[in-house]
């Protein structure tokens, strides 16, 4: 049966293109992801247009998003009319002339697109078609499934000539598009928990809402995620972002990115989140000082510094994990936890570092890995003497791991763990 819709047509470069809007009950009824054509699995790997799709991200964050935002919207998605024709009717060529000038002057890209046979293959979308599917069969559930059916999709059909031309057009969309960066969706999201927080403690009056001397720009930078060994910043959006997840998680509070909580709960979040990065700005002698006169934070940050690693950002993810351990079952308040930190070796150089925050090499580790590990060292260089000797054991097993040493072996002698700034008990 034929597919009857009215639309635009267009060129760019050698191929003709056709722009309509389509009903989403109709694009998922039409439209075939191309891992589900028939000649899919016999295909080569060259003949195969798309990858394989990403099934984890269609049903845990596309499809709800689809499901349950009434501010629901995407661009446009291409579909490759596959060995099928595409007919385009101007409606120059049957509107009255006594039509207004303005009308006759676009009526020549202006008509009806007739698609003929052979099969309507998404080129580019097919997440987005396997999640509007998964919405409309009822498999996800959500405030506005019932409403997505209804929705109007944009949808450019280009007609398949070669296998090469069509790849060619697939590799080159999806090249050139660029991604959302991680500071992008931190700013915009509005239903991300971490990153509403994130931001709100970069406004005016709060916590991070300070400006460095001189320039006048907020002393966290939001435009990258890294930090310059020339940065004046105190830190990235993206660090406060993760601090957030994990005060928030330590609360219990699901990290859900997709389902934006109720104004009374943020504002609990929030004031969690506020109280823990006061606490660690007025405590920790170092941030106290930077936040003072941010002209210092550039020198604080070198490597030779007495407190360089406070200004690392894979160090400043692995001392939240750190004094959120400590802190954890009322072994220590936070105030507490942060006066220690105080006492701690923070120089890059110091071999308590090394092969935990800091490679042989003397550079960063950025893994998740050395960020866990950095943590639980600095729980336990502040908090010790509240731990018990399994604790303690534990985290010198993961030391000794680290530095090469097989633990597995029984004959091995671990590593002998830094001193910590208060000794622990002897049971």
């Amino acid at each position: 049966m034929a597919l009857v819709i009215p639309g635009m047509q267009g060129r760019l470069g050698s191929t003709n293109f056709y722009q309509a809007t389509m009903k989403v009950r109709d694009l998922v009824q039409g439209v075939r992801a191309a891992s589900e054509l028939d000649e899919w699995t016999s295909m080569s790997i060259e003949d195969r247009l798309q990858r394989e799709p990403d099934l984890k991200r269609i049903q845990e964050q596309i499809a709800p998003y689809i499901a349950e935002s009434k501010d629901r919207f995407f661009g446009s998605m291409i579909v490759l009319v596959y060995k099928g024709e595409i007919y385009f009717d101007r409606i120059k060529d049957w509107v009255s002339s006594k039509a207004p000038r303005a009308y006759q002057s676009v009526a020549d890209n202006i008509g009806i697109i007739t698609i003929e046979g052979g099969s309507l293959i998404m080129l580019d979308g097919q997440h987005r078609l396997l999640a509007l599917e998964k919405v409309v069969k009822g498999d996800i559930i959500g405030d506005c499934r019932e409403e997505v059916p209804s929705d109007d999709v944009c949808v450019i059909f280009i007609h398949h000539e070669s296998n090469e031309k069509t790849r060619r057009i697939f590799n080159k969309v999806n090249r050139y598009a660029k991604p959302t960066s991680r500071g992008d969706n931190i700013i915009t999201s509005e239903d991300d928990r971490c990153a509403i927080i994130a931001r709100k403690l970069l406004s005016e009056g709060a916590p991070l809402g300070i400006k460095a001397k001189g320039s006048g720009d907020l002393i966290v930078d939001w435009k990258n995620n890294t930090l310059g060994a020339r940065s004046e910043k105190l830190t990235t959006i993206s660090v406060v972002y993760e601090t957030v997840k994990l005060i928030l998680a330590d609360q219990g509070v699901e990290l859900d990115p997709t389902s934006r909580p109720t104004e009374e709960k943020l504002e609990e979040y929030y004031e969690w989140a506020e109280n823990f990065w006061n606490t660690v700005l007025d405590k920790l002698q170092p941030y106290r000082e930077a936040l003072y006169d941010s002209s210092q934070i550039k020198e604080m940050r070198k490597d030779d510094q007495p407190y360089s690693l406070l200004f690392k950002s894979a160090a400043q993810i692995a001392l939240f994990k750190g004094l959120i351990a400590a802190k954890r079952d009322g072994r220590l308040s936070l105030e507490e936890a942060v006066q220690r930190a105080n006492k701690v070796n923070w120089a890059m150089s110091s071999d308590v570092w090394t092969n935990v925050l800091v490679t042989p090499g003397g550079t960063m580790a950025r893994a998740q890995q050395a960020q866990n590990l950095g943590g639980k060292i600095i729980s336990y260089l502040i908090a010790a003497d509240k731990m018990t000797e399994e604790e303690i054991l534990q985290i010198q097993r993961e030391y000794s791991s680290a530095h090469g040493i097989d633990i597995h072996n029984s004959n091995t002698k671990l590593m002998q763990l830094p001193d910590p700034v208060m000794e622990p008990v002897r049971y």
